[in-house]
């Protein structure tokens, strides 16, 4: 029996969205630039969202759970969410909360429509099925010295050119879980997903913080 609360909510408490599957499909941990420019465009918005210290220091990347692309969501969290994408081309969608600013969920064409990412330092989380991190991605955006410190103490693979290292056995397993089938029992439950609710609302384009974001990179660099 699925379990029904299960939800994601901002940091306000104003906007929910419910899973209909609360089964996490996967998780890891990612030190990409722009997960990290996300987080900074979210913490424009509040200074309550700044980014985990751990995170900001490059100790560890951006907390992301991976759920089924099936969604409850009432008419008043749906008027306050905002659809938005760093530039025209690129590739994740993302759902911010403009009651507080808070990066509800996201999507990759990679899903398929089959999943929905969560930055969990961000969003508020509730369900039972919570799983250890699988993967650490995208350490290639830490600067040398943490990177090298993150692949050394590591517990789990770290990767440094995802796109490149496909073929490896936890990245396999990570893209049969984002696109995995959504399950019947989801889909009867679901109201909408994430395709839906940004088909009804202007896409906003944002390169805020571009510059922050890659700063002790492009310092290291010189």
């Amino acid at each position: 029996m699925i379990e029904q609360e299960s939800y994601l909510e901002c940091r306000c408490g104003s906007c929910r969205i419910t899973l209909s599957d609360p089964t996490m499909r996967s998780r890891t941990e990612c030190f990409c630039f722009d997960c990290r420019q996300r987080g900074l465009i979210s913490a424009s918005r509040r200074p309550e969202n700044a980014l985990p210290e751990e995170v900001a220091n490059f100790e560890r990347g951006v907390d992301l759970f991976y759920f089924t692309n099936a969604l409850i969501v009432d008419h008043e969290s749906e008027e306050l969410l905002e659809f938005s994408k760093l530039t025209a081309d690129g590739f994740n969608t993302t759902a911010m909360s403009s009651c507080c600013g808070t990066l509800m969920c996201g999507t990759h064409p990679m899903y398929d429509g089959n999943t929905i990412s969560v930055n969990a330092d961000s969003c508020r989380v509730t369900t039972s099925s919570k799983i250890p991190v699988q993967a650490v991605v995208f350490a290639c955006d830490a600067p040398q010295e943490q990177a090298s410190d993150i692949a050394q103490r590591s517990e789990v693979p770290v990767f440094f050119d995802v796109y490149n290292e496909l073929k490896h056995p936890v990245l396999q397993a990570f893209v049969g879980a984002v696109t995995a089938p959504i399950p019947d029992e989801a889909k009867a439950r679901a109201t909408t997903n994430f395709e839906t609710l940004c088909a009804a609302k202007p896409l906003t384009i944002s390169n805020d913080f571009f510059e922050e974001s890659r700063a002790r990179l492009a310092k290291q660099a010189s």
